[in-house]
């Protein structure tokens, strides 16, 4: 049973969003305001730790969080995440335990309290979960191709936090430029049209390279990131971002070693040719040849001497 004082930081939070809901720019401002108060945010424009969150947040707003041309689920998704961070800060500062949060706000406690890019990424991919989750009969509401998208947002998002959770990789320090939340790549990959569509709906060329029948070269780098170097290990990492952001219902999204939200139905491979197969075998060789080497070092350094 919540507190009476866990009841009124709610309400309040419920208040706060409630003002803000239909304006994507008071939303983006939202998030300013909590990572200048949170987030080690500089005197230059700079978001520290929410850099990553604002520029992927700010795609949102020119595109799915529109109030009349935007996506329902998207809209509901970003906004409960508001909410769980918003109810983890506020809960913070009025003396609620923390113990008796939903765990993405307990999440944002520890972040708020030991800011980090660990910390941070399993506050943030807690509360997306978690609106994924809440919202799956929206989701039903959206295109195939729309789905097929939000998914690949979800394994993209967990893949940049396994790189920073210290998962072995063959490339670790470009993983850990690639997954830091202070850095710029999200602000880049973003202007991309092949990675994150401009339009909401998504307009035919926007379509057809979410499904792999563009045929151009910035559909390459699309499938080399999705299918080369994530959708290999993707029940392991969906299973390992369970644990992380202590989700264990995300691998409700995943059926047959494929992505399956909303529906639990998994969604078929359209993308692979043979040089793409060709290179996500040679990457899946490897990363376990570097997965071996890795283990030795460790235990020759673990050994006693």
């Amino acid at each position: 049973m919540p507190s009476a004082l866990l009841k009124q930081v709610e309400a309040a939070v419920r208040q706060y969003c409630e003002q803000i809901k239909n304006s994507p720019e008071a939303r983006l401002q939202s998030r300013k305001a909590f990572y200048k108060k949170y987030g080690d945010a500089s005197h230059d424009g700079k978001m520290g730790l929410g850099n990553s969150e604002l520029a992927f947040m700010t795609w949102e707003a020119r595109t799915v969080l529109q109030p009349k041309t935007g996506s329902m689920w998207w809209s509901a998704v970003n906004l409960h995440f508001i909410y769980l961070s918003e109810l983890g800060a506020q809960a913070r500062e009025a003396g609620v335990p923390t113990a008796e949060l939903p765990v993405p706000a307990q999440l944002w406690v520890q972040f708020i309290d030991e800011p980090g890019s660990r910390s941070w990424y399993r506050a943030h991919n807690a509360s997306i979960i978690d609106g994924y989750l809440r919202y799956p009969n929206l989701a039903g509401r959206e295109t195939r191709p729309e789905q097929i998208f939000i998914n690949m947002v979800l394994y993209r998002l967990l893949y940049a936090q396994a790189l920073v959770e210290g998962v072995d990789s063959i490339f670790p320090k470009l993983g850990r430029i690639l997954g830091n939340p202070r850095g710029d790549a999200v602000a880049f990959i973003t202007h991309l049209d092949g990675y994150y569509p401009a339009h909401y709906p998504m307009n035919q060329h926007e379509i057809a390279m979410v499904l792999g029948k563009a045929h151009n070269l910035e559909e390459l780098g699309v499938r080399i990131l999705d299918d080369v170097l994530i959708e290999p290990e993707l029940s392991t990492l969906y299973e390992q971002a369970s644990a992380w952001n202590q989700q264990p219902a995300l691998m409700h999204f995943i059926a047959g070693h494929r992505p399956a939200y909303p529906d639990g139905i998994p969604i078929p491979h359209e993308r692979h040719g043979c040089f793409i197969g060709m290179l996500a075998a040679i990457y899946r060789w490897m990363l376990r040849g570097a997965s071996h080497i890795i283990v030795k070092i460790r235990n020759k350094a673990n050994k006693p001497s």
